[in-house]
C-alpha cells in the first residue's frame, strides 16, 4: 500500500489505517461503547495487540487517549471516538450490511443500526444523489474523478 502509484488514492490512504488487523473490530467496540484497555482485550485480540492498535489509532486521530481515575485507584488511559473516529460509522455499517446478506450467521446475532429515538428504528445505508433521491446500487457507476490541470510554469 505504500506505492507511489497509490498515494492519490483514496482507499490505499484509507486502508493504511483501518486497513491494519484489528483496528476496525477496536472502533466497533468503541461505538457500542467500550472505552477501556482492558474491554478491548476481552474480544479477542491477542495480548499486547491492542495496545500496539490503540495507539494507532489514536495516532490516526480516530481515536482520543483520556486519563481517568476511579477512586482509590491508579490512573488509567481511555479510548474515545473523535469526530473523525466517528465518520467511520457508514464504513462498518457498509460491512455489516454485506456481512449480514452474504455470510450470515445465527438469526439474531449481530450489531443494529437504529435511529436514537424511543422506537429506535432500524436504518440501513443507501446511495443517495446531490437532490436526496435514494439510487439503487445498480444505476450508480463508479468512475475516476478527473484530475485537477497544473499550472504550467
Amino acid at each position: 500500500m505504500s506505492l507511489p502509484a497509490n498515494q492519490s488514492c483514496p482507499i490505499a490512504r484509507s486502508l493504511a489505517v483501518l486497513g491494519q488487523k484489528w483496528n476496525l473490530l477496536l472502533l466497533c467496540e468503541a461505538f457500542l461503547g467500550r472505552t477501556k484497555y482492558g474491554e478491548f482485550q476481552r474480544i479477542g485480540v491477542p495480548s499486547g495487540t491492542p495496545g500496539t492498535r490503540l495507539d494507532a489509532l489514536v495516532d490516526a486521530g480516530l481515536l482520543e487517549r483520556r486519563r481517568y481515575q476511579e477512586k482509590g485507584e491508579r490512573s488509567h488511559d481511555e479510548y474515545v471516538l473523535t469526530a473523525a473516529g466517528r465518520d467511520v460509522m457508514p464504513i462498518l455499517a457498509a460491512l455489516i450490511q454485506w456481512g449480514e446478506a452474504h455470510l450470515p450467521e445465527e438469526p439474531g446475532a449481530g450489531i443494529a443500526y437504529t435511529t436514537a429515538t424511543a422506537n429506535g428504528r432500524p436504518v440501513r445505508l443507501e446511495f443517495v444523489d446531490d437532490r436526496g433521491t435514494t439510487v439503487g446500487k445498480d444505476a450508480v457507476v463508479v468512475a475516476r474523478k478527473p484530475r485537477p490541470a497544473t499550472a504550467l510554469a
